[in-house]
């Protein structure tokens, strides 16, 4: 799985949907009847592009502008798309791409220019006009693009196609039955990417529906499809489960979501639980659906650069070190798909070890949960369209060109061995210079992801490469790895081993059995039951009953018919039951050669005439292989039949049996046709076992590579199960220091708590602590003088305490602290009169988090006389006629009297806070006045009748005589000085 659709797609509110249609030769009928069926006005623009020899003027606009109602425009320069019309690109002068709503020719590189072939031949280019318009399409329009591949020959669209499934697009394929050259639609159907296969005139009548539907939905549906019931959605992941043994439950729900509605969009079904019962009866639609979710399609060279920055910084290390040290140099390429990445990596390892002295060996081992892109891989055979993806250079070297294709070159094949693996599942590979998991990540959920990773760190040797896709990243374990290559998402492993045990099957669920397609693969052989001679017995009587055997899927024979000695004997050796191992000479070959065309070519029936030597004489019998469809309960089987002309004829009720001719008769010429019978049986028997002896060696292929996976995950789980087992050793040690730590954390928290119960109490403050239901949680020996709190009163809320304060709205303002984290300071009295300050605060725990309240009442009974006596007597000076100062011990004036404000003329902002000596005009700053304040007023505490005489104002000279005194306080705050003026004409009282 390499790549899949966006997280938001679908097209701006002013697009529309886009039809794609490729073809080639005798794609003109075809192209006519799709046409005649589409209507006026569908609020959808069609594209047709087609293969045309350059140098000559197309007649393709006017023959189909007599076959559509539609306006047909042959697409020229620079052509802007408008719905309800067909557009005619031809490539005759360059390829035809998609841009911005324009339909735009670029000339550079288009037409069929000559490249290098392997082994230095000059070729044409092969044609793949459709493959470019069809990738353009897919980016440009998203959901709302649709490729219909016709009648042609070779392989273009094939690659095209996969971009568009990619992109959530709809793929159409002319059946070929009905295409005069099936090849283009074939390549596309067996990519297993198409979502209808129809003839052209059927088409429309199922595009328009589908295409609409869009239009009317937009998002819509998607929308619908977020509040499938989660019953529904675990019934349709059960249904993917049971039939591929893979677990989409981690998979990002929007993405799976989207999948989801696009096969119900292709069904007609609005319902997600009429789908889930749908998918339920329609096995094909899961793997159907299973295709869908993990739509494998990638490309050679993706994303070039960040190719381009592993080569050129980091595989030459990589491949000098394993050099060094003499051993192989191994890579992992997760999610391969269809094996384009993975034979990139073989080609970049390839071209870098070219400039290295010293060249390691190298295995590449590719893997992904799709059995199907795994055969694809490991074929290693490429539609013509991945020429764009390489540059010539590459594709002449590493690439062998076939009809319409190109087959990878056995050099790069060999280094990569490709498995079907969960890398979710079953155990990674191991002792890895590099990790290649690219856009893997952004489809799974983040716990799955935060498994993935730790198993990626514990595959790789230290110092290996981990290469992702350019939207993933290892934020969350910066400690594992360390960046390389921000942009392109290149990380190194630390220099160490990883030692951490890692679980033997990350993100693991239960395997499943995969019920596959219906047939007697699983629990055959044995036995036959009565249930089998019943309906053998039944299946025989509709044959007429020739002799004949019933086999499975794997060639073992399950029941005999009639007489078939003659055909078949038991082979030497231990008893078994391999048909092939009981045939007579001459007919094996005939026989694997029919069992396989059933079994692998999907045939129904298979068979030939055969000429066996019986008793000496030779015998032509009809050797036939029919797959079993009735009675159901055979279904699946494999019946072999064995016909000889006789038996072949019927026989009439009163025939009487042929005699044979003596040998003595027999003509010269008799004797020769037999001797060509027997040889071409000869030769057909060569031919048979060619055929088989290559099947072979590609099965054997496949199964060493499959063996080889499987010693790798072996080898991992051994290597995990030792580092499982010093890990348990080492854990059970740690836990008995952490049990010994955790012995003496207890007795210092209890030494802390008994700390803590003394400092409270020793403050002798009245503490409460609440929790955010206002319960009591602790509380000082002092608060119990106020509230009636026992011991056991520890959970109970206060407001069912009786207590000592007159305090009603303690409750509602504990509530409103809790609410707005904003303390709150409240002055209460007791019943006997007592003074209190209440003080409520939020409780923060270490964490930053609330986790209820702190009352505190403090005793401020001795402040509260204290504000009385200074009102008091503040009341007092005010009502004094003559002028008062007061003066703190640096000789600023703390306060005066109205009296003194009235004779000097004076404003309370010019005096209060400055220094005596500068109020006024420095009228008060008289040397002896001064000596007084700060040399004889601190030791003989008061002085009398000191006269000054100064200008203080608009009336001229004053005389004013002044008394002042020190103010003792009992509070040890600095002590205060008073200043007492008559003047000379004060007023009278």
């Amino acid at each position: 799985m390499s790549q899949s659709p966006p997280e938001e797609a679908g097209p701006t509110p002013a697009s529309f949907p886009v039809v794609g249609i490729g073809g080639s030769a005798g794609s003109l009928k075809a192209l006519q009847e799709l046409l005649e069926t589409l209507p006026e006005k569908s609020g959808v623009a069609f594209v047709v592009v087609t293969h045309h020899p350059s140098g000559h003027r197309s007649m393709l606009p006017e023959i189909l502008e007599q076959s559509c109602d539609l306006p047909v425009v042959e697409a020229t320069g620079s052509t802007p798309l408008e719905a309800d019309h067909v557009y005619i690109a031809i490539p005759d002068a360059g390829e035809w791409r998609l841009a911005d709503g324009f339909l735009v020719r670029e000339e550079a590189g288009t037409g069929e220019p000559e490249d290098s072939a392997p082994g230095g031949a000059r070729r044409k280019s092969l044609p793949h006009a459709v493959d470019t318009f069809f990738r353009s399409l897919a980016a440009e329009r998203g959901r709302q693009a649709a490729a219909i591949v016709l009648s042609g020959t070779g392989t273009d669209g094939t690659l095209g196609i996969k971009a568009i499934k990619a992109e959530g697009g709809m793929v159409m394929a002319q059946d070929p039955a009905s295409a005069e050259f099936g090849g283009m639609p074939t390549s596309a159907i067996n990519t297993n990417l198409v979502d209808y296969v129809l003839s052209p005139g059927d088409m429309g009548a199922t595009l328009l529906p589908y295409l609409q539907g869009l239009v009317d939905r937009k998002s819509t549906a998607t929308k619908e499809l977020l509040d499938v019931p989660e019953k529904t959605l675990d019934r349709i992941l059960e249904s993917l489960r049971e039939r591929t043994g893979n677990d989409f439950s981690g998979y990002k729900q929007s993405t799976l979501l989207r999948r989801l509605e696009r096969r119900m969009h292709v069904h007609r079904i609005e319902d997600p639980e009429e789908y889930a019962d749908y998918l339920a009866r329609n096995p094909a639609e899961t793997d159907l659906l299973f295709r869908e979710v993990i739509i494998s399609v990638t490309n050679f060279f993706r994303d070039p650069e960040a190719w381009e920055a592993l080569a050129d910084g980091f595989l030459p290390d990589q491949l000098r070190a394993a050099a060094d040290e003499e051993r192989e140099f191994r890579a992992w390429v997760i999610g391969c798909a269809t094996g384009e990445e993975a034979y990139t990596l073989a080609i970049l390892v390839t071209e870098c070890m070219e400039r290295l002295e010293r060249r390691p060996p190298v295995q590449i081992f590719a893997t992904d949960v799709d059995s199907m892109a795994i055969d694809t891989a490991r074929g290693g055979r490429y539609a013509a369209g991945i020429a764009e993806d390489l540059t010539e250079e590459r594709l002449a070297r590493f690439f062998v060109a076939e009809q319409d294709a190109y087959r990878v070159s056995k050099e790069i094949r060999d280094m990569v061995v490709f498995a079907e693996h969960n890398a979710l599942r079953d155990p990674p590979f191991t002792r890895l210079d590099l990790v290649s998991c690219r856009n893997l990540l952004i489809y799974l959920e983040r716990d799955l992801q935060r498994e993935l990773l730790p198993l990626f760190r514990h595959a790789l040797r230290p110092l290996g490469l981990l290469f992702l896709g350019a939207s993933e990243s290892v934020d969350d374990f910066g400690e594992m790895f360390t960046v390389q290559n921000k942009r392109w998402r290149i990380y190194r492993a630390g220099p160490e081993e990883e030692r951490h045990p890692l679980p033997m099957k990350p993100g693991q669920r239960p395997e499943l059995p995969r019920t596959g397609h219906p047939g007697p693969a699983e629990g055959q052989g044995g036995e036959p039951s009565v249930d089998l001679t019943r309906n053998m017995e039944q299946l025989l009587a509709n044959q007429f009953g020739p002799p004949s055997v019933l086999v499975n899927d794997r060639g073992e024979a399950l029941f005999f018919h009639g007489r078939t000695g003659r055909f078949l004997e038991p082979a030497r050796g231990p008893i078994q039951n391999q048909l092939l191992e009981m045939a007579r000479p001459g007919l094996r070959a005939p026989l694997s050669k029919a069992l396989r065309d059933v079994t692998s070519a999907g045939a129904e029936e298979a068979g030939q005439r055969v000429h066996l030597q019986a008793d000496g004489e030779a015998e032509e019998v009809l050797l036939e292989v029919r797959l079993v469809r009735a009675p159901r309960a055979l279904r699946g089987f494999r019946l072999v039949t064995f016909r000889t002309p006789a038996a072949a004829e019927p026989e009439g009720p009163e025939e009487a049996p042929r005699e044979a001719p003596e040998p003595a008769e027999r003509a010269p010429e008799d004797r020769v046709v037999q001797l060509e019978r027997e040889l071409e049986a000869a030769r057909q028997d060569k031919q048979v076992t060619v055929e088989e002896l290559q099947a072979s060696n590609e099965e054997l292929q496949s199964l060493n590579e499959e063996l080889q996976s499987m010693n790798e995950e072996l080898q991992s789980s051994n290597e995990e199960l030792e580092v499982s087992k010093e890990e348990v050793e080492s854990l059970n040690e740690e836990l008995r220091s952490v049990n010994a730590e955790l012995e003496s954390r207890v007795q210092e928290l209890s030494g802390v708590n008994d700390d803590l119960k003394n400092l409270l109490d020793s403050t002798e403050l009245a503490i409460v602590f609440l929790d955010e239901d206002l319960q009591i949680k602790r509380f000082t020996e002092a608060a119990r003088q106020l509230i009636s709190l026992r011991p056991m009163d520890v959970g109970r809320p206060i407001q069912e305490l009786t207590t000592e304060l007159q305090y009603e709205a303690l409750t509602e303002d504990a509530e409103e602290v809790l609410s707005t984290l904003v303390p709150k300071e409240v002055e209460v009295q007791s019943t006997s009169g007592h003074w209190f300050q209440a003080r409520l605060r939020p409780y923060r725990t270490t964490q930053n988090q609330i986790g209820g309240l702190v009352c505190t009442f403090r005793d401020i009974q001795t402040t509260k006389r204290m504000e009385f006596r200074e009102a008091y007597f503040r009341a007092i000076v005010q009502t004094v006629r003559e002028p008062l100062l007061v003066l703190d011990p640096e000789l600023r004036v703390q306060s005066a009297n109205d009296g003194f404000y009235r004779v000097f003329g004076l404003r309370p902002q010019e005096v209060e806070g400055r220094h005596l000596f500068e109020m006024g005009g420095g009228q008060w700053d008289h040397p002896e006045l001064r000596a007084l304040l700060e040399e004889v007023l601190p030791t003989d505490e008061s002085f009398q009748d000191f006269e000054l005489t100064a200008d203080f104002g608009d009336q001229g000279p004053e005389r004013v005589w002044l008394n002042g005194r020190q103010l003792q306080r009992d509070t040890g705050e600095p002590e205060l000085i008073l200043l007492t003026m008559a003047t000379a004409n004060a007023p009278s009282p």
